[in-house]
């Protein structure tokens, strides 16, 4: 009996029973069914199936493409798997819209044996073909995957638009942005796909170029409305320069197109969230759960949110339960960053609780140790805001010097400009003596950042990259980081000193998240032997 395996996903049984006798007599030997998304997910996230076909619509908000996008995201639809996703005419042209995750093939119903046995057959042959490609891709071996690309190019594949793809975005994977954008262009010189000019935008973010970035995905949107790639890019360009508004806007826009994607329906709950718009956050939140197969389908900053929102409501005991759902999260997860960042959530929530509890104690003992980890890389902006939230549940008089001191390290941290500070103070805009914090930090990060701006101008350069290390290497901002080390790579070329060389590059890796468009190009120029340059002043 065949070892080859398939799911059928369709709310209609009649549908369901019809195609799995159509499969079972290819000679199929397992054909598993699923009435609903759920059923569906629950399937593909125990088994591994070589072929999926799945309706698109299920008469609920989640649909067939929501199905594949979090797969593929969980990474449980292996390259090899065949998806076919099945819809009636009606709604075909809005079906194919959705191109978030692109299927294998699209069909329209009623399905006919040899239709689809002649699918399933072309399907085939085009993974057998690219295989090599998809192996290499599944292995994180970017270099080999284009050179096996490259070789099908030069034969000139019948697959040459899917090769010709995977190519252009594996330039893009290796950083050879140059080269990537170069095919970007060529592409479109010929077709007009949406890919395509969304790679041009990916190249410019990396390139430093983002208002270009900005204006070009803007222009994408309007020519293809429902094109969801474009979307998540904006968006992660927003979130990346703390334009939470602009963020959530995008987002929201998103899921009106995928209202079931569990994915951004957390998203645009957290937006609003940091944008103390509470009420909205709670309904996206609770749709994302809703949705989720079980709750700790969602992410740990989701579920601390909607703790908080349960809380905050005076719902202790639906707190509670969403407390042991993010510690059983925590304790099931093999992933070293998430499960650190967990660790630190199930902290947050259980002082959120003994607050709420009125136990304030056991809360100060909790926040007083978080605050110790400011300078970890997972203790990351988002992190920032929602401990400044419970802080802010924390506070009294009586210990708001103790609060004041926990803050300022992870207000001068993350006070990189006038976006961040605005989000930074949001949760504590009510209290005068810990807002000041941050509002502090934020004129000490600017004034730094400005003297040295000026000392450049006036050619004290030594100066100018000795304050600005010294302040960037204690205080992890990223704005300082990077002015310093741009100004000690001017130092490097200037005076000629290896010092300055040595404290770009730690200054680089001290960024987080990193910039890889500045990290490119002062690696250009801390590779230039000092003597190219000229020689130094007298």
């Amino acid at each position: 009996m065949s070892t080859t395996s398939a799911l059928v996903a369709d709310p209609t049984s009649t549908v369901r029973l019809s195609l799995r006798a159509i499969l079972q007599s290819f000679d199929i030997g397992r054909v598993d069914t699923a009435s609903t998304v759920s059923e569906a997910r629950r399937r593909l996230l125990d088994s591994r199936y070589d072929i999926v076909l799945c309706e698109y619509h299920f008469g609920t908000e989640e649909t067939g493409h929501d199905l594949l996008e979090d797969m593929r995201a969980k990474h449980k639809l292996p390259p090899t798997t065949i998806f076919i996703m099945v819809t009636s005419e009606a709604s075909y042209s809005r079906v194919i819209g959705v191109a978030e995750e692109t299927p294998d093939d699209y069909m329209l119903k009623p399905v006919q044996a040899g239709d689809l046995a002649d699918r399933i057959e072309k399907c085939f042959q085009r993974r057998q073909a690219m295989s090599d490609i998809y192996d290499a891709l599944a292995h994180q071996d970017y270099a080999g995957a284009l050179k096996n690309a490259q070789r099908m190019m030069a034969q000139k594949t019948p697959y040459l638009a899917d090769v010709v793809r995977v190519a252009a975005n594996t330039l893009y994977k290796l950083k050879r942005y140059d080269e990537a954008a170069a095919m970007f262009k060529r592409i479109l010189e010929t077709r007009n796909p949406a890919w395509a000019k969304l790679g041009l935008a990916k190249v410019a973010i990396k390139q430093g170029d983002k208002a270009a970035a900005e204006a070009a995905m803007k222009d994408l949107i309007a020519q293809h409305l429902r094109y969801l790639p474009v979307y998540n890019q904006l968006t992660e360009l927003y979130i990346s320069d703390e334009r939470y508004a602009e963020a959530l806007d995008i987002t929201e826009q998103a899921v009106k197109i995928t209202p079931g994607s569990i994915k951004r329906l957390q998203l645009a709950g957290q937006l609003c969230y940091s944008l103390g718009e509470m009420e909205r956050a709670s309904d996206y939140l609770t749709r994302a759960a809703r949705f989720a197969s079980k709750a700790s389908d969602l992410d740990y900053r989701s579920l601390f949110h909607l703790m908080q929102i349960q809380v905050e409501g005076g719902k202790l005991a639906d707190a509670a339960s969403l407390l042991k759902q993010v510690r059983a999260k925590r304790d099931g997860d093999d992933d070293t960053d998430q499960g650190q960042r967990g660790g630190w959530y199930c902290d947050l929530a259980l002082a959120a609780e003994s607050v709420a509890r009125r136990e304030p104690l056991a809360a100060i003992d909790i926040m007083r140790k978080l605050a110790a980890h400011w300078d970890a890389p997972e203790f990351n902006f988002e992190l920032a805001l929602d401990y400044l939230k419970v802080i802010n549940q924390l506070y009294a008089e009586d210990i708001a010097s103790n609060l004041a001191q926990w803050i300022r390290p992870i207000a001068l941290r993350f006070a990189t400009g006038r976006h961040a500070h605005e989000l930074l103070t949001q949760p504590i805009a009510q209290r005068s003596k810990i807002a000041e914090v941050v509002t502090q930090a934020n004129e000490h990060i600017a004034q730094v950042a400005n003297e040295a701006a000026q000392l450049m101008v006036d050619q004290n350069v030594e100066a100018a990259a000795d304050r600005l290390v010294a302040e960037g290497t204690k205080t992890l901002n990223n704005r300082l980081l990077a002015a310093a080390a741009n100004a000690a790579a001017k130092g490097f070329q200037t005076l000629h000193d290896d010092m300055y060389k040595q404290h770009a590059e730690t200054c680089l890796a001290m960024m987080t998240p990193p910039d890889e468009n500045l990290m490119q190009r002062l690696r250009t120029v801390l590779a230039t032997p000092p003597e190219a340059v000229g020689s130094p002043p007298s």
